[in-house]
C-alpha cells in the first residue's frame, strides 16, 4: 500500500536578494480590525455574497470566525463574527448545492480531539450552524474538492496525532450534497501531518492530496481511486526543517502539477511532478540571504506579476512575507521580501479583491486582531 522515498541531495537555489524594484509589486498594507482579542490565525477568500466581489473570512483561534464583505475596490466592510469556539482553520465551499457558498471550520480542541462544524450560508455574507463532527487529536487544516465524483464537494482534515506528534492521520469526510458528511474515512500516518492541499497529481481527473509532515520534514502524496478512497502512495523529504503550509500548481507548463511546501526553517520547497503522482528532488529557494529562520509558514500560489508564469508568496511570523517569481520552467527567480508593519503570519490569501484582473494578497499578521491587504500595483 505504500513506500517511502527520502531524497537526501536537496539542491539549494541562490540566496541574493532580487532587485529592489520588484518590492513595488504591492501597494502598502492597509489593515481591518477584526475584534478585540481575536488572534488572527488562518484567512481564506471566496464570493459569500451574489455581488461579485470576493470577500474574507478570519479564524481567531480563541474567538470565532471574522468575515469582512469586499466592497469590489480592494476595501472591505466592517468584520462581524461567526460564533465557533477555537477555529484552527477553514475552507469555503458550496455544502448543499444552493449556489452559496458555505463555512467548514476546524476547531482545535487543544491536545485533545477538536471538531468539524458545519455552517450554511445564506448568500448574504451570514451562517448558520448546521452540523459538528468530531476529529482526531491535535486538528489543523482542511482541504475542500469532489473526491468521489458524485457532484458534492468533500472535506479532508489532517490531524497531527498525540503529544509526541506521532500516530497523525488524515480524515476524508464525503459529502451527501445537503450540508451534511459522511462518517469520515481515517487514513494513518507515520509522522504528525499538518498542511493539506488538494488537487490532480497523477493526470486521472480525480483530486488527491498533499500533505505535509513537519516532524518528518516531508510531503506524503495520498492518491484517489476515484470513489473517494485513497492510498499513500509515496513520501518525499523536503528540506532541514519543519515542513508546513503546501499549495499545488503547474509551475512549468507540462500540464501535471507540481507541490510548493513551506519550509519554516529555511524557504520553500519545490517539488516538480514526473508523471503519475510521482515527484522528483526537492529544491530549496532559501527566504534570505544569510540567516533564514524564520521561514515561510503558510505558501499561496498565483500569477502575481502577470507574465503567465505561477509565482508563489510565502509567510513567516516576523516582519515579513517574500515573494519568489517564476520563471516558467519549474525555477524562481531570487525572493523579495515585503515588510509589513505589524509583523508576519500564519497564513496569506490570493485573491482579486478589487477586480482589476491581478491577484492581490490578505495577511495575517501575528496572532493580533487585525488583516493585512496588500493590493497588486501590476
Amino acid at each position: 500500500m505504500k513506500h517511502v522515498i527520502w531524497i537526501v541531495s536537496i539542491a539549494v537555489a541562490a540566496l541574493s536578494i532580487a532587485p529592489a524594484a520588484s518590492a513595488g509589486q504591492f501597494k502598502k498594507a492597509v489593515y481591518y480590525k477584526l475584534g478585540d482579542k481575536r488572534k488572527a490565525f488562518q484567512v481564506i477568500s471566496a464570493r459569500f455574497t451574489h455581488s461579485g466581489n470576493l470577500d474574507l473570512a478570519v479564524a481567531g483561534l480563541s474567538n470565532g470566525v471574522s468575515v469582512l464583505l469586499g466592497n469590489g475596490n480592494g476595501t472591505f466592510q466592517k468584520a462581524f463574527t461567526v460564533a465557533a469556539s477555537n477555529p484552527a482553520d477553514l475552507v469555503a465551499t458550496d455544502l448543499d448545492g444552493d449556489g452559496n457558498m458555505d463555512l467548514v471550520v476546524v476547531e482545535s480542541g487543544g491536545t485533545g480531539n477538536g471538531a468539524l462544524d458545519v455552517f450554511l450560508g445564506d448568500g448574504t455574507g451570514h451562517f448558520r450552524k448546521k452540523a459538528s463532527y468530531p476529529l482526531g487529536l491535535e486538528s489543523a487544516r482542511a482541504a475542500t474538492a469532489d473526491f468521489n465524483g458524485d457532484g458534492h464537494a468533500d472535506i479532508a482534515v489532517t490531524n497531527q496525532g498525540d503529544l509526541n506528534h506521532e500516530h497523525g492521520d488524515v480524515m476524508v469526510f464525503l459529502g451527501r450534497g445537503d450540508g451534511t458528511l459522511e462518517k469520515p474515512a481515517v487514513y494513518k500516518l507515520p509522522n504528525s501531518p499538518f498542511g493539506i492541499a488538494a488537487g490532480e497529481l497523477n493526470r486521472d481527473a480525480y483530486s488527491d492530496l498533499a500533505v505535509t509532515e513537519f516532524t518528518g520534514n516531508s510531503v506524503a502524496v495520498l492518491l484517489n481511486d476515484g470513489t473517494g478512497k485513497f492510498h499513500l502512495d509515496a513520501t518525499y523529504g523536503v528540506g532541514p526543517g519543519e515542513a508546513m503550509g503546501v499549495a499545488i500548481g503547474d509551475l512549468n507548463h507540462d500540464g501535471k502539477s507540481d507541490l510548493v511546501v513551506a519550509n519554516v526553517d529555511s524557504g520553500i520547497d519545490v517539488q516538480l511532478n514526473q508523471g503519475d503522482g510521482k515527484f522528483g528532488n526537492a529544491t530549496l529557494y532559501r527566504n534570505c540571504k544569510y540567516s533564514c529562520i524564520p521561514g515561510p509558514f503558510a505558501v499561496v500560489i498565483a500569477d502575481f506579476n502577470l507574465d503567465g508564469n505561477l509565482d508563489v508568496a510565502g509567510v513567516d511570523y516576523s516582519q515579513k512575507m517574500v515573494l519568489y517569481y517564476g520563471k516558467g520552467n519549474g525555477k524562481f527567480d531570487n525572493p523579495v521580501p515585503i515588510y509589513i508593519w505589524l509583523g508576519g503570519g500564519y497564513s496569506l490569501t490570493a485573491g482579486d479583491f478589487n477586480n482589476d484582473g491581478a491577484p492581490d494578497l490578505a495577511v495575517v499578521p501575528d496572532l493580533s486582531d487585525y488583516i493585512s491587504v496588500l493590493l497588486n500595483t501590476q
